[in-house]
């Protein structure tokens, strides 16, 4: 167990598993605030814990330990240093990698090289074979997956984006049925590439975190969420720019406005 720092008594820190104890140094956690993960996070100098409520039985954190292994290699990641479950929580421990989110302010000072940057990282994680990848994302999945959130009451309708404020999670779920694209335009996908998600160290990107939605769907499906969130933090010139450097002849415009749409209900 870490031992307590005298100079900050009151500091909160995690309750560490006893066989992650054994695999991680002493430290000193401190939360980490930003993201919607739904996990706590904690960060030391060389490590980051999560820790996150077992959803029946669903185990959102072990999804993420099967993707990371199976990135390991492929693209910089962190690398897996350990995982427990309990009954109630689960905790995975894992690397730390060199850098700082995109959306920091230090990344933002260059937010031309932050745009150039995340749409190069998607265009090479978008390139890796499908065949290899076991995991699936299409939508044939998410739908049944945002069906089964609007039926369990468990959309923030509260946060749904400005076009859609007085929509409802049933009005956005008809909508997607009805507006289903014909043809899926398969890669790996990231699943959540907003900017919090990649890090950038110096000139160069150190690396994909919060991959626990990997897996096969639509190009779209990325580029819509990255495309929305460079819109809102840079500005839409951005935002067109991260498209142009991605690959303007692969992006169709109804296709985004779908994704975007789908992730209201995630």
């Amino acid at each position: 167990m870490p031992v307590p720092d005298p100079l900050q008594p009151d500091l909160p820190q995690p309750e560490v598993p006893l066989p992650l104890r054994r695999v991680l140094p002493a430290a000193r956690w401190e939360a980490v605030t930003h993201g919607q993960s739904g996990a706590q996070v904690w960060s030391s100098r060389r490590h980051v814990l999560k820790v996150a409520a077992r959803q029946g039985l669903a185990r959102p954190l072990h999804a993420e330990l099967l993707r990371l292994r199976w990135l390991a290699g492929r693209l910089p990641v962190p690398e897996v240093v350990g995982y427990e479950v309990t009954p109630d929580t689960e905790y995975l421990a894992v690397t730390r990698l060199p850098g700082v989110p995109l959306h920091h302010p230090d990344a933002l000072v260059h937010p031309l090289r932050v745009t150039e940057l995340l749409a190069r990282a998607l265009r090479e994680l978008h390139a890796l074979p499908v065949r290899d990848c076991p995991f699936n994302a299409s939508l044939a999945v998410t739908l049944r997956q945002a069906h089964e959130q609007v039926r369990a009451g468990l959309v923030d309708e509260s946060d749904f984006d400005d076009e859609r404020r007085d929509w409802t999670a049933v009005q956005v779920m008809n909508e997607l049925l009805r507006t289903r694209p014909a043809h899926e335009d398969i890669v790996v996908t990231h699943g959540d590439p907003c900017l919090p998600n990649l890090l950038i160290n110096g000139e160069y990107l150190s690396g994909f975190i919060d991959v626990g939605r990997l897996g096969l769907a639509d190009r779209h499906a990325d580029l819509a969420l990255a495309h929305r969130d460079l819109t809102h933090t840079i500005g839409p010139d951005m935002a067109e720019h991260f498209l142009d450097v991605y690959g303007r002849g692969l992006v169709d415009a109804r296709k985004l406005r779908y994704y975007a749409l789908l992730d209201e209900l995630f």
